[in-house]
């Protein structure tokens, strides 16, 4: 969901695509929601070089979580609101310059929310994300650790949907140097993957 300002050299790795599993489910815990950890990746330039970040887990909030031993049935349902301003990524300047250049660009911001609207025992699920006044559901994968319970999702976007060209192209033109690579081909791509880990 964000983006990146730093001089520093990323590694460049390709996606990888993961195909579902069906996910066996042991109904022998009583699933209650802990920490949620919101980690994103974006890519700059031609060579989609990685640039890692998150949100800051204390100020994320959640309603609608059930709970109980049914692990569909407590997840489904679930909502979250997350500050933009909280994107961290361990280099100040970079994160001021995503909020201020890239979030603060797109209208009524502030928060990205969303929802969980259905999820699978094959590994599958839709969420509905909104920011820059437009809701769209995308698919996700998860899994459970069975030893530690903690729930991943994980998925990637391409912020145009959200019609965030004008403020990725903000972000763009006041980190110009940053990212412009080896081969002088400036380049942010719109593409982000996004991994939450809750702990359950």
């Amino acid at each position: 969901l964000s983006y990146s300002c730093s001089s520093e050299q990323e590694t460049s790795k390709e996606p990888t695509s993961v195909v579902p599993k069906e996910v066996k489910i042991e109904d022998v815990h009583d699933f209650t929601l802990g920490e949620v950890m919101v980690k994103w990746t974006a890519f700059k330039h031609a060579s989609k070089a990685q640039v890692g970040g998150k949100f800051d887990s204390d100020s994320i909030e959640t309603s609608g979580f059930k709970g109980g031993t049914n692990l569909i049935d407590a997840v489904v349902g679930t909502s979250f609101k997350i500050p933009t301003s909280t994107t961290s990524t361990g280099d100040k300047t970079r994160d001021y310059k995503i909020v201020t250049s890239f979030f603060n660009t797109m209208a009524n911001t502030k928060h990205i929310t969303g929802t969980i609207s259905s999820i699978d025992k094959n590994g599958t699920g839709n969420v509905l994300l909104k920011m820059n006044e437009l809701e769209i559901e995308k698919n996700f994968n998860w899994e459970l650790d069975q030893k530690t319970f903690e729930f991943y999702l994980k998925t990637s976007i391409n912020v145009f949907d959200w019609g965030a060209q004008a403020a990725l192209n903000a972000l763009n033109e006041v980190c110009l140097e940053q990212h412009t690579g080896p081969d002088g081909v400036n380049k942010l791509w719109p593409d982000v993957d996004i991994t939450v880990i809750a702990a359950l």
